[in-house]
């Protein structure tokens, strides 16, 4: 499955829980307000067209002087699909 078929498949099957996507340096960034992590996550690992199984980093950016100073960031890897 290509980056951009994945980001069609995940933008409609989670219409209500995703910000915005993009893809980026070969990788799919999607942001999601912090209240549906949990919804977006177990998608990611449990459907059959991404299985992101493994939780590869968690780390956080720092934007000083914003409202919402810190951003979570959590890279995930789908061995099956060879994607992260």
């Amino acid at each position: 499955m290509s980056l951009s078929n994945l980001e069609k498949k995940i933008n409609s099957e989670l219409t209500t829980k995703i910000n915005s996507s993009r893809i980026n340096h070969d990788q799919l960034e999607i942001q999601i307000n912090k209240e549906s992590l949990l919804d977006v996550v177990i998608f990611l690992k449990k459907n059959n067209s991404t299985k992101f199984k493994q939780l590869i980093d968690i780390t956080a950016v720092d934007y000083i002087g914003s409202e919402n100073r810190f951003k979570m960031i959590y890279l995930f890897l789908s061995h099956e699909y060879n994607l992260r």
